[in-house]
C-alpha cells in the first residue's frame, strides 16, 4: 500500500538558483509531488528539474512541459502543484502502475533532485512523495530531453536512443508548433502512421487530452502497459515527423528503463 510523505526542505531555494533534495534511500517512489509558493512562483518559473539516481540523470523536463504531459494524460491540476510520476497513474492493473517506480534499497547511493527557478519572487518550495514497501531498483520509468532543430518545412527524421537492452518505449512527446504527421518505423515496417488530428482523435476516445504545441507518440493510449514497444529486436528505429515550418523543438521520450541503459 502506497505511503504519503513530506520530505525535507529543500536546500538553495530562490531566483535563479538551483534548488536542491536529496532523496532518502530505502524507500519506493512512485510519485513526487512538489508544492509551489512565495509571492510569484509559477511553474513557467521553472526551467528544468532533474532527478539524478548516482549522479546519472534520469528525468529531465521544464515545469511547463511537464504540466502539459500531466494534463495530457487527465492527471488532477493544481496552478500550485507539480507531480513526477514514475508510475503510471491509469494503468489497467496494478503491476503496469507500478512497474517505473524507483526502488532504493540496493545499487542505490544517492537519489538527487534539482529544481532550476528563473525570475520568480520570493519563491517557497515543498515536496511530497507517494512511497511503497521498499525494492531493488530494477527497471524505472525516465523521461530523458533531446533538443532538436527542424530546418524547414517537410519530413525530418529525428534519432532517438533505442539501443538493444531491453528500452521499452512508453510515449514521445514533441513540443512543437508546427508538427502536423509521424510515420514510426521498426526494422522497415511502419507501425504508425498519423496527422494530428487522427492522432489527437484516437487519444481522446482514451481519455487523454491533447495540449497545443504539443504531438504525442503514445503507445499505452489505452493504457495498457504491454503495448509498450521493445526495442530489444529493433535493428533500426525510425521517428519520422513532418513540419510545416522551420523550429527549434524539444523531445522527450518516456520510457521503462534499466538505470545503465539510457
Amino acid at each position: 500500500m502506497s505511503q504519503g510523505k513530506k520530505l525535507l526542505p529543500f536546500f538553495n531555494v530562490g531566483a535563479n538558483s538551483t534548488a536542491t533534495l536529496e532523496l532518502p534511500r530505502g524507500d519506493t517512489y512512485e510519485r513526487i509531488t512538489l508544492q509551489l509558493g512565495g509571492t510569484a512562483f509559477t511553474k513557467s518559473h521553472i526551467t528544468s528539474i532533474r532527478l539524478r539516481i548516482n549522479s546519472k540523470v534520469v528525468h529531465e523536463c521544464s515545469g511547463a512541459d511537464l504540466d502539459k504531459m500531466n494534463n495530457y494524460t487527465g492527471m488532477a491540476s493544481d496552478a500550485t502543484l507539480l507531480v513526477l510520476d514514475f508510475s503510471e497513474l491509469y494503468a489497467r492493473d496494478q503491476a503496469g502502475q507500478l512497474i517505473g517506480a524507483i526502488g532504493t534499497i540496493k545499487g542505490v547511493a544517492s537519489v538527487m533532485l534539482e529544481v532550476d527557478i528563473g525570475g520568480a519572487t520570493a519563491p517557497t518550495l515543498q515536496a511530497y512523495a507517494q512511497v511503497s514497501a521498499p525494492k531493488e531498483i530494477g527497471v524505472i520509468n525516465k523521461l530523458l530531453k533531446y533538443p532538436v532543430n527542424i530546418g524547414g518545412a517537410g519530413k525530418w527524421p529525428i534519432s532517438l536512443p533505442y539501443g538493444q537492452n531491453g528500452t521499452a518505449y512508453k510515449r514521445v512527446y514533441v513540443m512543437s508548433n508546427n508538427m502536423t504527421a509521424l510515420e514510426v518505423k521498426v526494422n522497415g515496417v511502419t507501425i504508425h502512421e498519423s496527422v494530428k488530428a487522427i492522432n489527437e482523435h484516437w487519444q481522446k476516445e482514451n481519455k487523454k487530452v491533447p495540449q497545443a504545441g504539443m504531438y504525442v507518440y503514445d503507445l499505452i493510449c489505452d493504457n495498457n502497459l504491454s503495448d509498450m514497444l521493445n526495442t530489444a529486436a529493433a535493428n533500426t528505429f525510425e521517428f519520422l515527423p513532418t513540419f510545416s515550418a522551420a523550429e527549434n523543438i524539444v523531445v522527450y521520450v518516456e520510457a521503462v528503463d534499466l538505470l545503465q541503459n539510457l
